[in-house]
């Protein structure tokens, strides 16, 4: 498939075109994002770093971004530039966001029970029931608010999260291209942050 042919699909939402696309662009972005943070002198793990990017490829599917790409000559360029714009953004959000207002699924916590995370609670064969009742409440929390997501979300999140496996494996198991499962773990993660956000009043 060329390049006009695949931009053309994307921006009619064909969802086998935006996996192809990811997967095609997936490396370009990775590399942009890197070199602006390095040039920015931050340093992120590779997680966080991936979740950049991913974010990038939803805004970029969710606002339409690839309709305004009239020459696919000029595609690499603009990803490029809009990548080290979105890492600056990024970077500038969350350096001058305030620590009790940043919510991620590894820092979770109360004002109470700093010590509690999103992890803590993950039910597991070594969970100790003798916790407080602030962590119980979180963790029903936790599974109230993964409950309402959408099912392919659920079980992607899950299999992430409760079982540890990769989006590569994810994507074997539920039988999709690893963009959707990339796709379907990020908008999850976004939603759960929205979410307990309000639920926790952060």
């Amino acid at each position: 498939m060329t390049t006009e042919e695949l931009l053309q699909k994307c921006v009619k939402r064909d969802r086998f075109a935006w996996d192809e696309f990811a997967r095609r662009y997936h490396g370009l972005v990775t590399k942009s994002v890197g070199h602006k943070l390095h040039k920015l002198g931050v340093r992120l793990s590779k997680t966080e770093v991936l979740d950049i990017v991913q974010e990038i490829f939803l805004v970029i599917w969710e606002k339409d971004r690839l309709s305004g790409v009239k020459d696919t000559s000029t595609l690499k360029g603009w990803l490029v530039i809009v990548s080290m714009n979105f890492a600056s953004n990024y970077y500038k959000k969350n350096t001058t966001r305030a620590a009790r207002n940043t919510l991620s699924l590894d820092e979770v916590s109360s004002s109470e029970n700093p010590e509690i995370t999103l992890g803590s609670m993950i039910p597991s064969s070594t969970f100790d029931t003798a916790k407080t009742l602030e962590s119980n409440e979180l963790r029903n929390i936790l599974k109230t608010e993964i409950s309402k997501l959408d099912c392919r979300q659920q079980l992607a999140l899950k299999l992430n999260i409760y079982d540890g496996k990769t989006q590569k494996d994810i994507a074997e198991i539920m039988n999709l291209p690893t963009g959707t499962i990339a796709t379907l773990i990020t908008r999850a993660k976004k939603r759960l942050r929205e979410r307990l956000r309000i639920v926790l009043g952060s």
